[in-house]
């Protein structure tokens, strides 16, 4: 499935009135909700196969890199990692509240933020139950395919 097939059904939802659709093809799992005001607010994207290409860019460390947290701890953390390339978001909507800060406890499958690319809202979810260390990933801005968003103590 290619992001024009995924705009060809986003219209044909939009002419037909559809408020929710959900679609798993080959590997990828598509869910989208229409907002009352009318835009997709959420979807879900998941891929469980291997791209047959993948871009790779040199990545330059920010302020926030992984290395302000101490070196020897970072093993003990799992890190929640971007599935693409896209815009980093913590929230669902710019009114609503975060999905998580620092210090939260989280459970395995709780949504931590939302990736968007090419229109689509991914929502990343967290791989195991723990307390959110770190948040690496800065609203609004763009994140990498591997980048590091959390660091999330398992033990706690």
């Amino acid at each position: 499935m290619d992001i024009k097939d995924i705009e060809n059904i986003i219209k044909i939802l939009k002419q037909n009135e559809v408020t929710e659709f959900e679609l798993e093809q080959e590997g990828t799992r598509v869910k989208l909700a229409r907002t009352p005001a009318g835009g997709y607010a959420s979807v879900e994207s998941r891929v469980d196969v291997v791209p047959a290409v993948q871009v790779s860019m040199p990545m330059v460390a920010g302020p926030m890199a992984v290395a302000a947290a101490p070196q020897e701890d970072l093993g003990r953390f799992v890190k929640v990692e971007s599935p693409i390339v896209g815009t980093f978001y913590r929230k669902p909507s710019p009114d609503a509240e975060l999905f998580v800060k620092e210090g939260d406890v989280v459970s395995k499958g709780a949504t931590l933020c939302i990736v968007e690319a090419m229109k689509l809202m991914n929502e990343i979810e967290s791989p195991t139950s723990g307390k959110i260390v770190k948040i690496l990933g800065a609203e609004g801005k763009v994140v990498e395919f591997g980048e590091t968003l959390f660091l999330i103590d398992p033990a706690a």
